[in-house]
Order: C-alpha cells, then sequence, then structure tokens
C-alpha cells in the first residue's frame, strides 16, 4: 500500500492549517483596533508589551489642580471619563509604571492602538467621553521577554494591508495544493474570520442626546441633573453641548436623571438597578414642546 500520498495530503493539510492560523494572527490587530475603536472605552496599557493594565488610576485635572474626574481600570484595563468643553491634564497611577510615556508618546502607529494619549494636557472640544488609550512604561524594563509573548508592532498601514492580504493568500494557496482536506481548512479559515467580525455588535454611542420630538433637532442648553435615587441626593449637573449630548458615569446603585428646558416638558428618567461601576448612563431622550411636570420614564 502506497502511503505517499496520504502522507501528502496530512503534511499539506497541516501546513496550510498552520498558515491560515498565522494569517489570523497577523490579521487580529486591524481587528482589535476596530473593536477599541467603537467600544466607547480608553484602554490603558504596557507601552513594551501592550497588555492591558487593570487597576490603573486615572485621574483629571482641572488648570487649578483640582480632581475633575476619576476613574479606575478593570480587568481588561478598560476605563472610561466624561468631562465638559475645557483644558485639562491627565494622571496615570500605577505602581512601577510612569506616563507620559516616553516609548510610544507620539507613535500613533502602534499596533494594536491608535487614538492614543501622547502627553498629560488634553483639550475637549465638546462635553462627551473621554476614551484615549494611554501608554505607561514600566520603570524596571521587563527583559528576557520571549518573542512568543510580545505583541507584534507593526505600522496601521501594514496592519490594514494584512488584514486584506491574507485571506486573498489563503485562497490562492488552497487553490495551487487543490487539495479537498485544505479546501475544508479553508472553510474553517473563512468562518473564524467571518465568527470574528461579526461576534460583536458595536455598542451605542458613548452619549446620550437630547432632541425636539418634533423636527429631531438636536437641543442645546439643556439642564440635565442626576440623583441618587434614595434619598434624591443631586449628584451632578450638566448642560447639554451643541449636538444635546449629555453623559454620566456611575457606580453601582440606582439613579434619577432630570431633564429641563424652557419650552419643553421636563422627563424624569429612572435607573433603579445599576449593577457594576463606571457604568455610562445616558439615553437618547426626545422632549415635547409644552409646560408641564417632570414626564417619568424607564
Amino acid at each position: 500500500m502506497n502511503l505517499v500520498p496520504y502522507l501528502w495530503y496530512i503534511a499539506s493539510l497541516a501546513s496550510y492549517a498552520g498558515l491560515t492560523w498565522i494569517f489570523l494572527r497577523l490579521s487580529r490587530p486591524s481587528y482589535l483596533a476596530l473593536r477599541r475603536r467603537r467600544s466607547g472605552f480608553g484602554t490603558v496599557f504596557d507601552s513594551q508589551t501592550g497588555k492591558p493594565e487593570a487597576l490603573v488610576t486615572v485621574r483629571l485635572r482641572n488648570l487649578h489642580g483640582s480632581i475633575v474626574r476619576t476613574a479606575v481600570t478593570d480587568r481588561q484595563g478598560r476605563y472610561r471619563l466624561t468631562a465638559p468643553k475645557d483644558e485639562y491634564y491627565v494622571e496615570v497611577d500605577k505602581a512601577g509604571y510612569k506616563f507620559p510615556s516616553s516609548i510610544l508618546g507620539k507613535q500613533n502607529s502602534y499596533l494594536l492602538y491608535d487614538n492614543l494619549l501622547p502627553s498629560a494636557h488634553i483639550m475637549i472640544k465638546e462635553y462627551g467621553t473621554i476614551a484615549k488609550n494611554i501608554p505607561i512604561d514600566p520603570v524596571k524594563s521587563p527583559g528576557g521577554a520571549s518573542i512568543l509573548t510580545r505583541r507584534f508592532l507593526l505600522g496601521k498601514g501594514v496592519q490594514t494591508a494584512l488584514s486584506i492580504l491574507c485571506p486573498l493568500f489563503a485562497i490562492a494557496i488552497a487553490y495551487l495544493l487543490q487539495s479537498w482536506l485544505t479546501w475544508l481548512a479553508f472553510l474553517v479559515y473563512i468562518i473564524a474570520l467571518l465568527t470574528r467580525l461579526f461576534s460583536f455588535k458595536p455598542p451605542e454611542p458613548p452619549y446620550g442626546t437630547i432632541r425636539d420630538d418634533q423636527s429631531g433637532y438636536p437641543i442645546p442648553q439643556a439642564v440635565v441633573r442626576l440623583f441618587e435615587s434614595k434619598f434624591n441626593k443631586l449628584i451632578e449637573t450638566q448642560v447639554t453641548s451643541a449636538k444635546g449630548r449629555y453623559a454620566f458615569v456611575v457606580n453601582r446603585g440606582a439613579y434619577n436623571i432630570l431633564i429641563k428646558k424652557d419650552g419643553y416638558k421636563s422627563v424624569m428618567m429612572k435607573f433603579p438597578n445599576v449593577k457594576s461601576d463606571g457604568f455610562l448612563l445616558a439615553k437618547d431622550v426626545r422632549l415635547k414642546a409644552g409646560e408641564s411636570e417632570a414626564e417619568v420614564t424607564d
């Protein structure tokens, strides 16, 4: 019995499967960057390894040095801050790290992250959520890091090219090998790509928008107040931007939001069970013309 053809099929399949796995790895950064851009969160990460860092304190200070907002990153290194239009300084604290980064501070082509915060100074042009990705430098070099544990460092142009070319290479090689097993491996590769692309839904925008009920136009200068529900304690007051936007970041608890604007009926929204810290409390609202007591919605 001649085993050579079978061995050839097995070797071809193994080689092709390994190649498609490499293609998936090479194109993964573009996918991750897309997810992060659409997540509404910023990520604090190690500038040398690309690894997200948990339990990092991110503070926003005004030009007088007063703390305006504070957030702590979760297990995936994510944080989210909201602030009105103004000029601020950002502080990032974690033992063993320093910020701003001298390694990636101005390298906006970093593979896994774009929209970097290159310095401590930030200008917010409109009220909304701050979701910059923040590189922090280890005080001591990790040294001896294996090439397998470090992240690939390629430019965004290279990322994009790889995400387009890898599937083309995969189908070309499958065609050249002319093996049904290879085509089966190609099918698995395509399924993995499609699963990757459609495995998540884009989140809601990181803000709520208040609009006129009839025209749909944004309503600027509406007063939005956040209350702690149990004792009806006022926590924060915001005024909507020119685009009618507002947003609150809250910890677990129960809250009410009261929206008022001259010439419109007021709206009270209830959020009785916020189950996580750092939760974005924002919802699109349409205000009806008229004067009345607050309309209660859930």
